[in-house]
C-alpha cells in the first residue's frame, strides 16, 4: 500500500503536467532538476534536453539567484528565448524551498496574451 506522501507526490506531479502552467524545480545553482511538459513546450525542448541545464539561459541577464536567496519569493515578467529562436513574454513566480534538506527553487510560469500589458514590461 502507498503511503500518504507517495500518493500526495503523485497527485501533485500528475496534476502539474496537466496544468496549463509551466512548473519547474531548479537546485541552487540554478540547474533545472524537474519540469512539467507543459514548461517544455512553453520552451520548445524536450524535458531531457531542458534537465541539468541552467535556468537562466532562457533570459537575457539570466537569473539572479541571490535575490531569490534573500526575498525567498520573486515574481515578474520575462522575454523568454524558445529553441527555436524565438521569443515570449512569460509572467513567473518563484519561490525557494527545501527537501530532504537541500535548497531548491519552484517555479511557475506562463505565457502573456499578446494584448496582456505586462507583455510590454518584459526585459
Amino acid at each position: 500500500m502507498a503511503t500518504p506522501e507517495i500518493v500526495h507526490a503523485t497527485l501533485i506531479g500528475e496534476a502539474g503536467d496537466c496544468a496549463a502552467l509551466a512548473v519547474s524545480v531548479y537546485d541552487d545553482q540554478g540547474r533545472m532538476v524537474a519540469v512539467t511538459e507543459h514548461a517544455a513546450e512553453l520552451l520548445g525542448y524536450s524535458r531531457e534536453e531542458l534537465l541539468a541545464r541552467d535556468v537562466g539561459a532562457y533570459t537575457d541577464g539570466g537569473i539572479d539567484r541571490s535575490l531569490l536567496r534573500t526575498e525567498k519569493r520573486r515574481e515578474g515578467v520575462r522575454l523568454v528565448h524558445r529553441k527555436d529562436g524565438s521569443t515570449i513574454p512569460v509572467a513567473f513566480v518563484v519561490a525557494a524551498t527545501r527537501v530532504s534538506q537541500l535548497p531548491y527553487f519552484v517555479a511557475v510560469s506562463w505565457e502573456l496574451a499578446p494584448d496582456d500589458p505586462r507583455a510590454t514590461d518584459a526585459v
